[in-house]
């Protein structure tokens, strides 16, 4: 009799456990599917249905979509989806920084010692929509000459450190990557063989497929989807050079202080963004540029004009590129002191850099330091031994003749 009861009451203990344990489970199951692969579906299709109703995305969810996609787990049509709804109902600062820092994270690290400039672009002058849209009877749009390539050249040859991040055309039409192969330098380097460029020349060039390994699948889906995409502001935002100053270039005047917050939160602590007229992410010499500056939290935002520094305003075809040669003959023109449209734009991009760097009081001190540049001769000189550097430091090296690079 004494043992019966409690038998009894072991007995029922037992299965209220299996019971809530059941719960607990079937609970999961409901709310986090058990399947990995089934879950990461859903998170992803639950935020491209948020995008379409013009929901802005948290940080915890762009940065859960963001590492599937870098994880090579999400498919093409997803991506695709995504990208586009995004696009569509507009990114805010916040679901950038969030993409930027799951990118960061997955790339390229260096050790420049945090004292770098970055002049990254998205070089939205060759990218189908802009030329689609902007055209304006030129049969390559808004196609320039490689101009953020020669005023790198420029600043570093007027001391400053610069790190710059390249990558090749998705557009038949040249990039930077391009025109620096075409200038005679080696993209083909280590990350060790690039800090020690950085600190014996001032300048280094960082190759894409180094920067952000892994992110082929996402490079083809760009060149199908045929619009700018959130990784159009992104491609400028992950120079691994951890950079304090900044002089960004934007596709969109509505950009300017949207991408100085990112910056922000990025960590650097002064900055230009800039959008010039004829859709231009450079300092234009054909009109207009807007400019949000910011230093250290301070943010203010201006129009400037070639003429305010006492230059003649030029027309979009006085500027234009072509072929990867061809631009490679207009920047040595350039850093050769050739006078015109072309040095102006390169003395007012490189001015900028000095200003907002702290080497020179304002802009028009800028284009005095940006001259003194490229007339001493020290612009091309870094250029001459910029791409020495990078030859004999590759121990497997395709033959080169500099001389069809037009350096002497």
């Amino acid at each position: 009799m004494g043992g019966a009861p409690a038998s009894h009451g072991l007995f029922i203990s037992a299965s209220f456990e299996d019971f809530l344990k059941r719960l607990w489970k079937s609970t999961i199951a409901f709310f986090y599917p058990t399947n990995p692969d089934e879950r990461r579906r859903k998170m992803i299709k639950e935020a491209i249905g948020k995008l379409v109703l013009k929901k802005d995305l948290t940080a915890m969810e762009m940065e859960e979509v963001m590492g599937e996609i870098t994880s090579k787990r999400a498919s093409t049509a997803q991506i695709a989806s995504f990208l586009t709804a995004l696009r569509m109902k507009g990114e805010t600062p916040g679901e950038i920084t969030a993409a930027a820092k799951v990118l960061k994270e997955k790339s390229l690290k260096m050790n420049l010692g945090g004292n770098s400039v970055c002049l990254d672009r998205e070089e939205i002058t060759v990218e189908r929509e802009t030329i689609l849209s902007t055209a304006k009877g030129l049969s390559g749009g808004t196609t320039l000459f490689n101009v953020s390539t020669a005023t790198a050249l420029v600043v570093a040859g007027g001391g400053q450190k610069v790190a710059k991040y390249v990558r090749k055309s998705l557009h038949p039409l040249c990039g930077c990557a391009d025109v620096i192969e075409a200038l005679g330098i080696n993209l083909d380097m280590t990350p060790t063989q690039l800090e020690r460029c950085f600190k014996t020349v001032g300048i280094c060039f960082l190759h894409e497929p180094l920067v952000h390994n892994g992110l082929e699948n996402v490079i083809s889906i760009r060149r199908k989807i045929g619009i700018r995409t959130l990784f159009n502001l992104l491609d400028p935002l992950i120079n691994p050079g951890e950079a304090k100053v900044q002089v960004l270039g934007v596709y969109d005047p509505n950009l300017t202080e949207k991408m100085a917050a990112v910056l922000m939160n990025l960590g650097v602590e002064k900055g230009l963004v800039i959008h010039g007229k004829d859709t231009l992410d450079e300092i234009s010499i054909t009109g207009e540029t807007r400019v949000t500056e910011f230093r250290e939290g301070e943010v203010r935002s201006y129009l400037i004009k070639p003429e305010d520094f006492g230059m003649k305003r030029a027309e979009l075809v006085e500027i234009r590129g072509g072929t990867k040669e061809k631009n490679a003959e207009i920047i040595l023109e350039v850093l050769k002191g050739i006078k015109g449209a072309r040095r102006d734009i390169v003395l007012l991009n490189s001015a900028a850099v000095f200003m907002i760097a702290g080497e020179a009081r304002d802009f028009q001190e800028g284009i005095r330091l940006a001259s003194h540049s490229i007339d001493s001769g020290k612009a091309l000189d870094t250029l001459k031994r910029l791409a020495e550097f990078t030859h004999t430091e590759q121990r497997f090296l395709r033959s080169l003749d500099f001389s069809s690079t037009g350096i002497s």
